[in-house]
């Protein structure tokens, strides 16, 4: 379902990028979307986070998806620039993950999926974002951080000892690196994460009531 939300995306930024609007939409660190130049960018300048933003949460409303009315998002500054991030669950299901969008020189950019439930861990002191999520048996952890519009990889890690009778038959790979266990461990130590640190992204519900409401409240 995700996929298709994702292509949905794409077909309404089409639209109004044609009537003198412009988003841009960049997955990870993939390369950046054009520059917007003459109408477009004078446009763009009228714009504020909170218009771009909402063109975005509208993109959830859609009677014929399923989940969209359990849709929910919040808005948080994740990377300490001034900018808020916008979060969004597009479920109330188990896998429903949070989309982060951030905004860099006047547009806005999809960095990716992160966590479960609609919740991930992230710690303000340093920035970090991490994405954990167990199922069957294995076990996928990672830690990112924003800068500069893009996602900045951390560190990865994958376990899957726990799908099998015998945990000998898993593996252990830190980094896309097959290593032991011992050393996983130990990598996994470094980036020892606080389960206080939970930051929840169901907090508003995605409807032109609630996006009215909370994005003309000051930031």
């Amino acid at each position: 379902m995700r996929a298709l939300k994702f292509i949905g995306i794409i077909i309404v930024v089409a639209a109004m990028a044609a009537g003198g609007y412009y988003f841009g939409f960049r997955a990870g660190s993939a390369q950046a979307a054009a520059e917007p130049s003459g109408e477009a960018a004078e446009t763009l300048q009228e714009l504020s986070w909170k218009d771009l933003y909402a063109g975005v949460l509208r993109t959830y409303i859609n009677p014929e998806y399923p989940d969209s009315g359990f849709a929910m998002f919040n808005i948080f500054d994740l990377d300490g620039d001034g900018s808020p991030e916008l979060l969004v669950s597009d479920g109330d299901y188990h896998m429903a993950s949070a989309q982060i969008f951030t905004l860099y020189r006047g547009a806005v950019y999809c960095l990716g999926s992160f966590g479960s439930n609609g919740e991930f861990q992230f710690d303000p002191e340093t920035g970090h974002i991490y994405s954990e999520y167990s199922n069957l048996g294995v076990s996928r952890f990672s830690i990112h951080k924003i800068a500069d519009g893009e996602l900045i990889d951390i560190a990865s890690f994958y376990d899957t000892s726990g799908h099998f009778e015998n945990p000998e038959d898993g593996s252990f790979v830190v980094n896309s690196e097959e290593v032991s266990e011992d050393e996983y461990n130990r990598e996994r130590e470094k980036y020892g994460n606080n389960p206080d640190d939970e930051f929840t992204v169901r907090k508003y519900s995605v409807n032109e009531d609630e996006i009215a409401r909370v994005l003309s409240l000051p930031y």
